[in-house]
Parts: C-alpha cells; sequence; structure tokens
C-alpha cells in the first residue's frame, strides 16, 4: 500500500512538472518573440513595429480599458502606446525582464498617467464653470455643452496660456504673476479678460 501511494505521487508530481514546463514553453515563444521584435523596432524596422501591433493590439487594449473604463479613450491609448514603444524600444533591457513584462508595463504606466491627466481636465471643467458664474456672468450653464478644446483654439496664445496654467496646471494667482513677473493685480484682469473671451469663442464655435 506504502509504495502504491509513494508511486502515485511519484506520477502526480511528474504530471505537475509537465504542466509547468509546458506552461513556460508557451509563455517562453510569445516573449521571445516579442524580444525580437522589440530589438528588430530599435534598429528601425518599421514592419517589427506592425507585426508586434498584430501580436498584442488586443492584450494592451484589454489592459487600458480596464484602467480607463472608456472604449475609445483606450483605442486612442493603445495606439499611443505603440508609438511610445517605437520610440523606446533600445532601452528594453532583456537581462532585468521579459519582453512581455517589459511592454505591459509601458502600457499600464501610459494609461495611469493618461487617466489622471483625464481627472484633471475634469477638475479644471469644474472649476471653469464654476468661475464662470462669477468671472463672465449671464449664462451659468454654458460650459455644459462646450468643446473646451476647440473654444481655446480660438483664443491668442497669449490667452490660452493664461487659461491652461490657471485651470489645468493648477497654478494659482500668485505663482503666475511670480512665473511671468506680473503684478497679481494685472494677472487676475487678464484671467477674467481671457474667461470673456473663452465665453464668446464658445458661442462662436457652437452657432
Amino acid at each position: 500500500m506504502r509504495i502504491r501511494r509513494t508511486r502515485e505521487g511519484q506520477r502526480g508530481s511528474a504530471g505537475l512538472e509537465t504542466q509547468r514546463r509546458q506552461q513556460r514553453q508557451s509563455e517562453d515563444g510569445p516573449n521571445r518573440k516579442a524580444g525580437e521584435l522589440l530589438e528588430r523596432m530599435a534598429g528601425g524596422d518599421e514592419t517589427a513595429l506592425l507585426l508586434l501591433y498584430s501580436q498584442l493590439s488586443g492584450t494592451i487594449y484589454a489592459c487600458t480599458l480596464r484602467i480607463l473604463g472608456d472604449v475609445e479613450e483606450a483605442k486612442d491609448a493603445t495606439e499611443e502606446i505603440f508609438f511610445r514603444l517605437w520610440s523606446r524600444a533600445g532601452r528594453y533591457d532583456p537581462g532585468r525582464c521579459s519582453a512581455l513584462a517589459w511592454i505591459l508595463t509601458v502600457a499600464r504606466r501610459f494609461a495611469l498617467d493618461r487617466k489622471r491627466a483625464i481627472t484633471r481636465r475634469a477638475k479644471a471643467m469644474r472649476r471653469l464653470h464654476q468661475d464662470s458664474e462669477s468671472t463672465v456672468g449671464g449664462d451659468p450653464d454654458w460650459l455644459h455643452r462646450v468643446d473646451l478644446v476647440s473654444a481655446l483654439e480660438q483664443l491668442s496664445a497669449k490667452d490660452r496660456q493664461l487659461l491652461e496654467a490657471a485651470y489645468f496646471e493648477g497654478l494659482s494667482g500668485s505663482e503666475i504673476a511670480c512665473r511671468d513677473e506680473l503684478p497679481l493685480g494685472t494677472v487676475k484682469t487678464r484671467i477674467r479678460a481671457a474667461m470673456g473671451r473663452l465665453r464668446k469663442a464658445f458661442h462662436g464655435v457652437s452657432s
């Protein structure tokens, strides 16, 4: 009885080891292929980029979708991640990690950065809406429908940079005044004026 149990245990251990070996082999193939493609990309081979996209775009899209929670954002992020992989392929060190692990790390970091940027933009939109009630007057709901990017593009570079600093970069009036070497009162006046021009630009875009 003891001999039989020992043999059964040996067969079980052998089966488990076989499964592990097969799993390693199944992972080694894609890893080796991805590593070869990264090496070719580092040498400027554009065909390698297309092959890597064909091999991993679905995996990277699924990764970004889990983080961003938005289909269109995930699609855009996936495209940009492959451009980033193209520009950074030479940084991959096979001695530190597998090719797939490195690629997915790049993808996750990019998606997390994008998510933080989206959060900052949403906060900026809320602040713009709140401030529009006091600095612009009139219709307090105009920013609910605004295509902010299109409206900002209608402004001068000076107005656009000022509003981006105040709302998207989160700088205070004092910080902007210090950065631009201007009196604080001048900065506040320019922000109010830029807000007024932004509102007019929005009406031009939406009409």
